[in-house]
């Protein structure tokens, strides 16, 4: 059903292989460049500043690298700009301090390919500069020594769906080679902080980053890494650790320093050897994490009530506020998709009163097109085709709310406008068995571009249906000879799911495990009353 061919095409996705599965470094545009510049650098004992974004991919990838240039001895810092007195990307006064500092050689990961002005005087300085980024490339490059992005038109590296914290594990295989100090260093050995990133920035999870997520998973679960393993422990992570560990367990906590403190938490978490400090540091990140929820859960209730007031669900959403809390707008507005189904903007006031907003799409729109297509009413815009970000005047929000609806309404004019689930293969209840759910497994690691995989369960009885805190619901199906338990996640209700009714169900069969008893459930992801 996914296309795979039998034979070597298929035997390399169920089992990819780093030397198989991986392009070569050398075909990634600039990384040789870009590791003999940092080699000369470090051939002159030049002290190097790292900068790297806030959230899992930037704040992974800087992890790498400040790890590796502590194993080789190279002087070295991380800079992480604060979400709430800086923002996304690399800014001039850290620019400058790098330079007061003494450092020769500046490295940005997640950032920097619109980071012209900072750029620019990072050279007026002296400073030699790479940049690692994988953001969308227009038709002007940043003026670095080094540019590394597979974006870029000389690239196309792994198609160019790598994620920022991929490309600094590529960068130290490159660094490995060139640098006679880190001849005895295994790069495979920073897979694991790599696949976090790879998981939670959502890039597709095939080719390139199938191997690196499924690899590091591996490491992930036998980790010896202090902060990994006081994380694992916080988030109740026990034995091998999958997708959904990283994305909803391990991957909040970390995106929570910086959306709720500061991101430098993160780096002295990852590279720390103290096990005390880790545990220190993994409680913080969970307490923080905490908040977060809290934090989200009042957001989303005001926007929620802001939307029955008005009645009709516009085509484009787009909400603001001076006190919505601007390390969560990205969260809320994939809620907000989540519950309307429509391209959603959730904006917040930054210090200088400027309205900061993130922007999430929905299946066939294209969220930096978007922004683009509309760049005249904002400061400062990015981002890819899922998600983005932008920067925009008070005085404009109103043109720009209009604006941005009018764009919405044509696309939902060509584009579907209620969500799809889409299965694999149509079951039945006998066949949804452990081990099916074993077998299953095997294709993982799962996420965009590889859903773990959804079936089709048609003509069963609903026979008990429980609503669980108030959230989740909890159902039970019989095809007449066999039932079946089933969750749907954060639905408190559904009009389909009633006892007694006859329906078809759209789900992911699991395995829940409780008190050593192990069964089959199914994870609902859309139901619909039987056509007869």
């Amino acid at each position: 059903a996914r296309g795979y061919k039998v034979g070597e095409e298929l035997e390399l996705f169920l089992n990819p292989t780093l030397k198989s599965g991986l392009p070569k470094p050398s075909d990634l545009y600039n990384l040789t460049k870009g590791a003999e510049l940092i080699a000369s650098t470090v051939a002159s004992g030049g002290g190097i500043a790292v900068c790297c974004d806030f959230d899992v991919d930037g704040l992974t990838g800087g992890s790498q690298v400040h790890h590796f240039f502590n194993a080789i001895g190279v002087r070295n810092e991380v800079f992480v700009p604060d979400r709430f007195k800086e923002g996304y990307g690399l800014h001039v006064a850290t620019v400058e301090k790098i330079a007061k500092d003494g450092y020769e050689l500046l490295l940005t990961i997640d950032f920097g390919t619109t980071n012209e002005k900072e750029l620019s005087r990072a050279k007026e300085l002296g400073l030699k500069t790479v940049v690692i980024d994988h953001h969308h490339v227009g038709d002007h490059r940043p003026p670095a020594d080094v540019f590394i992005n597979p974006q870029q038109s000389e690239c196309g590296f792994a198609d160019g769906i790598l994620c920022a914290s991929a490309l600094a594990w590529y960068l130290i295989v490159a660094m490995r080679k060139v640098i006679p100090e880190a001849a005895e260093i295994d790069p495979k050995l920073y897979l694991d902080l790599a696949s976090l990133g790879t998981i939670c920035d959502m890039v597709p999870l095939r080719g390139a980053n199938r191997v690196i997520a499924k690899r590091g998973l591996e490491l992930l679960s036998f980790t010896d890494r202090p902060g990994l393993k006081a994380l694992k422990e916080t988030a109740r992570i026990f034995g091998p650790v999958s997708c959904h560990h990283v994305s909803f367990g391990i991957g909040p906590r970390i995106n929570a320093a910086g959306r709720m403190l500061h991101g430098k938490y993160v780096i002295e978490l990852l590279t720390t050897s103290d096990k005390k400090r880790a545990t220190d540091l993994a409680r913080q990140l969970d307490e923080l994490n905490q908040l977060r929820q809290e934090t989200e859960a009042t957001i989303k209730e005001r926007a929620i009530e802001e939307f029955e007031n008005e009645g009709e669900v516009p085509p484009g959403l787009v909400l603001w506020d001076e006190e919505y809390h601007t390390g969560v707008i990205g969260i809320v507005a994939q809620r907000m998709v989540e519950l309307f189904y429509r391209p959603a903007i959730v904006l917040g006031s930054d210090k200088d009163g400027i309205l900061k907003g993130s922007v999430r799409g929905i299946k066939g729109f294209n969220v930096i097109e978007a922004l683009t297509a509309l760049s005249e009413y904002m400061l400062k815009f990015g981002g890819h085709a899922g998600a983005g970000g932008l920067s925009i005047e008070k005085s404009k929000i109103d043109d720009f709310k209009a604006a941005f609806q009018d764009y919405c309404k044509k696309q939902l004019e060509i584009i579907e406008r209620d969500p799809v689930v889409e299965t694999d293969s149509d079951a039945s209840l006998t066949e949804i068995t452990l081990e099916l759910v074993q077998e299953l497994r095997d294709f993982a690691p799962f996420g965009i571009g590889n859903a773990s995989p959804t079936l089709l369960l048609s003509n069963l009885r609903v026979m008990d249906v429980k609503t669980i805190k108030d959230a989740h619901l909890k159902a039970t199906f019989s095809d007449g000879k066999k039932t079946l338990s089933g969750m749907m996640w954060r639905t408190p209700s559904h009009p389909n799911l009633a006892p007694g009714a006859t329906v078809d169900i759209a789900c992911k069969p699991d395995i829940n495990e409780f008190r050593g008893v192990r069964e089959v459930y199914a994870n609902i992801q859309a139901i619909q009353s039987t056509r007869r």
